[in-house]
């Protein structure tokens, strides 16, 4: 993603009116340029050089110059390349780099401030292309278990942390009952598939179309579900502040092919005992065999390369 600043030029002339502002126009101030580190070149393996760049990112930023928070041409930008470029990275980098980065913006408070805010904005929020938990997580425990951030600056990041720790990748989903059509319940964990797709959502979803138009169109998921190793269960879950429209969900039933496990929270249990972390609608889980996470909060193209790969290996 490319920031983009528009500047609007303007001149104050104090003379005279029909006098020429002339030669007394100020000279702009230049555009400031992120200076990146240089790699030794010493260093030629690319696992080393990428290591290097991560952790010496940030060499050249004053961390003290508050006045660069108001400059995201520079300082955002040079967050949204950092971000992009730390999967290059081997993981210990990717924790001592972040640790780093926090580490150094914590020296003022201002700044501090603006780094958590970025590293939120754009790897946290569900509607940013950069979103990754994964990632989010080392800043977010950086945080928490620092021993120089007070305990109240701490309280949202706490919370953040709990709901991170929620059905995250590597570990077991959190199981609940669900209801068909028919009346019919049953338990998620009992569904015996080699993956599957748990597709949370509210049939008033303004965006769930588009992303059930992106399973229906992959190939990768329709040879999954053509091939028996992959099944579907789509959940409606009403929220603890609405009713639940069991007659607009009966009539949603129509947009889901009938292979699929279609239900809905009946008890709104995964609402109520926050089973699962709802901040936004519709959300999907890929799970495996055992019911372990593989990715949380996916999206059509990160189901498709991790399934993708998983079918092109050997059945031995």
């Amino acid at each position: 993603m490319k920031l983009v600043t528009l500047i609007g030029l303007g001149l104050l002339c104090m003379a005279p009116v029909m006098t020429s502002c002339g030669g007394n126009t100020p000279k702009q101030d230049p555009v400031k340029t992120f200076v990146h580190a240089s790699i030794p070149a010493m260093l030629i393996n690319p696992q080393e050089r990428a290591d290097y760049y991560a952790m010496h990112y940030w060499d050249h930023f004053d961390f003290a110059d508050t006045s660069l928070i108001n400059q995201p041409a520079y300082t955002e930008q040079a967050f949204v390349d950092y971000i992009d470029f730390l999967p290059h990275a081997s993981y210990a980098t990717v924790v001592s780099s972040v640790g780093q980065t926090l580490s150094n913006a914590l020296k003022n408070k201002k700044m501090f401030e603006h780094f958590t805010d970025l590293f939120e904005k754009y790897l946290y929020d569900p509607n940013s292309q950069f979103r990754n938990e994964e990632l989010y997580a080392l800043a977010v425990e950086y945080v928490v278990t620092s021993k120089q951030i007070d305990e109240v600056d701490k309280m949202r990041f706490t919370y953040q942390w709990q709901q991170i720790q929620k059905n995250r990748q590597g570990t077991i989903a959190n199981d609940f009952n669900y209801t068909l059509v028919n009346g019919t319940q049953g338990k998620m964990h009992r569904i015996q598939a080699n993956y599957l797709l748990v597709f949370l959502y509210d049939p008033g979803c303004g965006t769930c179309g588009e992303i059930l138009q992106g399973i229906y169109s992959s190939p990768v998921i329709t040879e999954a579900f053509n091939r028996g190793i992959l099944k579907m269960l789509a959940v409606y879950v009403p929220r603890d502040n609405e009713s639940q429209d069991i007659a607009g969900w009966e009539l949603y039933q129509s947009t889901f092919p009938k292979n699929w496990i279609s239900a809905y929270d009946a008890l709104q249990a995964i609402e109520r005992e926050k089973l699962y972390d709802l901040r936004a609608l519709p959300t999907m889980y890929l799970l495996d065999d055992l019911k372990r996470v593989l990715i949380k909060d996916a999206t059509v193209p990160q189901i498709d390369y991790l399934l993708g790969y998983e079918m092109q290996k050997p059945p031995f």
